[in-house]
């Protein structure tokens, strides 16, 4: 369990790190990894998440998916939309400032995401979702800070804290305790869908600015879904 959070973790930072080995001024790849990370968090959602949560005919748990995906809303006000790969730079790199308000709801999104796997019933299915989903994220975030002045100290030093939230939640949700993960495990799964139900579609929305029917996108796409229902 121990070493899947750590897994986890390197792979997130890892992510990250591959901005000062790729080249920066090409994006295609990042949108195409977001692309796949986007359908394999629906499919994952559709075929895993949402029939375990309604599996006991709670209707309730409704209002939770619709209270996810409007708290995502209100996150993204903050992060700007870092979560499915927009990333916004200063004009002058000489006067950075930390985006402290997006970091706060970047973590606060990826701790959130990181409580249910401490059930452990979903716990590869959604710590595959999270990384996929993740990795990309983290070289956005990086690509953000590293082009908008801030040090590359502050900047690794951000990637670390930011992949260290989703294993923190999942170790918050095991201190919870069976009993109260027990009364709360579907309220809090119901949330993190409709979190992952915006940021997929979103993903799926915007991986063509044009609109235009494009095969290796399409392909990406159809390949995350299939590997959705693979694991």
């Amino acid at each position: 369990m121990t070493a899947s959070f750590i897994i986890l973790f390197l792979l997130i930072t890892g992510g990250g790190l591959l901005y000062f080995l790729l080249n920066k001024s090409n994006d295609t790849l990042l949108k195409l990894s977001l692309a796949f990370s986007g359908a394999y968090l629906f499919g994952i959602t559709i075929t895993h998440l949402v029939p375990e949560v309604f599996s006991q005919g709670d209707k309730s748990m409704g209002i939770y998916v619709m209270a996810g995906f409007l708290f995502q809303i209100i996150l993204e006000y903050f992060s700007k939309g870092i979560e499915h790969g927009h990333i916004h730079l200063h004009e002058q790199k000489q006067h950075a400032i930390f985006p402290l308000s997006m970091m706060i709801s970047l973590c606060i999104h990826a701790f959130f995401e990181g409580v249910p796997m401490a059930e452990a019933q979903q716990r590869q299915s959604l710590m595959m979702g999270i990384a996929m989903h993740h990795i990309p994220v983290a070289f956005a975030l990086m690509s953000m800070l590293m082009n908008s002045g801030v040090s590359k100290t502050v900047s690794v030093f951000s990637l670390v804290v930011f992949a260290a939230m989703s294993p923190a939640g999942a170790i918050f949700g095991i201190y919870l305790g069976d009993t109260l993960m027990a009364e709360w495990f579907n309220k809090i799964m119901a949330i993190v869908i409709g979190i992952f139900l915006h940021i997929s579609t979103t993903i799926l929305f915007e991986s063509d600015s044009n609109h235009r029917f494009n095969f290796i996108k399409m392909a990406v796409i159809l390949a995350g879904v299939i590997f959705s229902l693979l694991v």
